[in-house]
């Protein structure tokens, strides 16, 4: 995978504060603190204060927002100190989570404050989650802790909202440096916040193999650990002036005399992070590179590789040997679990970055080559991309991958995703708007 991402602390802090910078364009000064800004936003006159005494009704076919009423409860919770009554229906001092088939995006959602009553309306549970999201922006910043703190009032107003994208992503690198479950839960609490739908988890790459495959338990054993690279010593150095940067200690360990860094998610663990990021309506999709990027698989399985070993090549690492049918048949297997664990639609394969010097060096690729009429070993990857593209599409899935697959060419139904801005033919990127974030 390249190197795209700074710490995610840090890239948070840099995505909000341009996100801040819009909507201060579109707005002036006493916007209000809403990311992204709605589409759009009537102010009415006085406030909605939530005491005690406030009611929640969940009238007919409301009901099926039990989910995002819950979640609505416990953040009131934190300000209130218990959660609000319920009430049978709409009345004064009362919110309401109504249902409204006329709201066509799945995500799209109204949200109604006068002094007497809130009103959130959606037809889709996605829509009523973004609604307590834009919600939880406009209660004050002490109702993230629990305890007592400013009053809970919401400013009269309306708001009609739609995400302008479907696909509002982050990526997250947990192969380069190892985050906790907890810490993966505290990210998707704050993408559900600011509305994100999709977090692309990058679980595999040469520092480290992320995800427990049971059919190679040799992956995590071997392959999830490393010493200390120089990523990890710059971290070190610069958490002298900043702890952000600093190695998490339960991810340290020592074995034969040597301290290592890493960690690995079992299959249960993952299954409670997808569900936990369910919850919040938001889709994991897992990228396992290939075939480039393998060196933590191929130290627990050189035998995957051209060469029989796992060492670096003239630009990249040396990569999964695709002229050798062991290779398809790990590659499935590995697939094959992620496919059973992961409820998204999609798989992202990588595919960026691949160092192709061996397979020119090696008899079973020119075999191969001459076989099925491959001129070059960028057809070699090519061949290898549509394979596994249709193993995945017999497990139900989408591939993605990096721009690079388009180098020996790439069946239409693969998804690319351009991290290299400046090669031939990449999109440009989206205008900005100077009226909304989203």
């Amino acid at each position: 995978m390249p190197n795209l991402l700074p710490p995610t602390r840090t890239l948070l802090c840099l995505l909000c504060a341009l996100l801040l910078g819009q909507v201060a364009i579109a707005q002036g000064p006493g916007a209000y603190p809403l990311i992204p800004y709605p589409a759009a936003l009537v102010p009415g006159p006085g406030i909605f204060l939530i005491t005690r005494a406030t009611r929640l009704a969940l009238p007919g076919a409301a009901k099926v927002f039990r989910q995002e009423a819950g979640q609505l409860q416990s953040l009131l919770a934190n300000g209130l100190g218990q959660p609000l009554k319920l009430a049978d229906k709409a009345a004064a001092n009362t919110i309401v989570l109504a249902y409204d088939a006329a709201i066509g995006a799945p995500e799209g959602y109204r949200l109604t404050v006068t002094p007497q009553r809130v009103t959130l309306a959606a037809r889709e549970p996605a829509g009523m989650f973004r609604a307590v999201q834009t919600v939880r922006q406009l209660l004050p910043p002490s109702i993230e802790r629990a305890g007592p703190g400013a009053p809970l009032q919401l400013p009269a107003l309306r708001i009609q909202d739609q995400p302008a994208y479907a696909w509002r992503g982050m990526h997250l690198d947990v192969a380069r440096h190892f985050f906790s479950v907890a810490y993966l839960k505290k990210h998707l609490d704050l993408l559900a916040l600011y509305k994100f739908n999709k977090l692309h988890l990058h679980l595999t790459d040469d520092q480290g193999w992320r995800i427990e495959i049971k059919k190679y338990p040799e992956l995590t054993a071997q392959g999830a650990w490393r010493t200390f690279n120089s990523q990890d010593s710059s971290c070190i150095r610069k958490s002298k002036d900043n702890p952000d940067f600093a190695l998490d200690p339960q991810h340290l360990r020592q074995r034969n005399g040597r301290t290592e860094y890493g960690g690995f998610y079992t299959q249960a663990q993952l299954r409670d992070v997808i569900a936990y990021a369910g919850a919040r309506h938001i889709e994991i999709i897992p990228e396992i590179d290939m075939p480039g990027h393998m060196m933590a698989a191929l130290r627990a399985y050189p035998d995957l590789s051209c060469t029989g070993s796992a060492t670096w090549g003239k630009e990249f690492s040396v990569p999964l040997c695709p002229c050798n049918e062991g290779t398809y048949t790990f590659a499935e297997n590995v697939l094959s679990e992620v496919a059973a664990l992961f409820p998204s639609p999609y798989v992202h394969i990588g595919a960026d970055e691949v160092e192709k010097t061996t397979w020119a060096q090696a008899g079973a690729c020119t075999a191969l080559m001459q076989r099925e009429g491959i001129k070059d070993v960028n057809g070699l990857q090519s061949y290898f991309v549509r394979r596994i593209e249709r193993f995945l599409q017999s497990k139900g899935k989408k591939m993605i991958g990096w721009d690079e697959v388009l180098d020996g060419g790439v069946d239409a139904s693969a998804t690319v995703m351009y991290w290299r801005s400046w090669v031939p033919g990449a999109p440009p990127a989206p205008p900005a708007t100077a009226t909304r974030s989203s």
